[in-house]
């Protein structure tokens, strides 16, 4: 709305629960890949629904991680930042 302006910490709550989403994502990512049980799976993220965390994003974060070629012509973003934090360690 003009003349409003959104607090600052509402973007930062929105940053937080966007890496919180990011880094739950990627662990149960790679927790599949690794042929956890289902059930063990939904137990460790304690949510019915891994495809709630599962989503695009944290794969591809996770393909760069571990050094996976993505299946995309053009690197995802998530990738790459994967690929730096493996690479550099930060």
């Amino acid at each position: 709305m003009p003349g409003r302006e959104t607090p600052h910490g509402l973007y930062a709550l929105t940053d937080a629960l966007a890496h919180n989403h990011l880094l739950a994502g990627t662990l149960a990512a790679h927790l599949q890949r690794q042929d956890l049980a289902p059930d063990l799976l939904r137990h460790s993220l304690q949510f019915p629904d891994p495809d709630r965390y599962i989503t695009r994003e944290p794969v591809q974060h996770l393909d760069g991680l571990t050094g996976t070629v993505p299946e995309e012509a053009a690197e995802p973003v998530w990738t790459g930042v994967g690929r730096h934090i493996a690479r550099d360690g930060d």
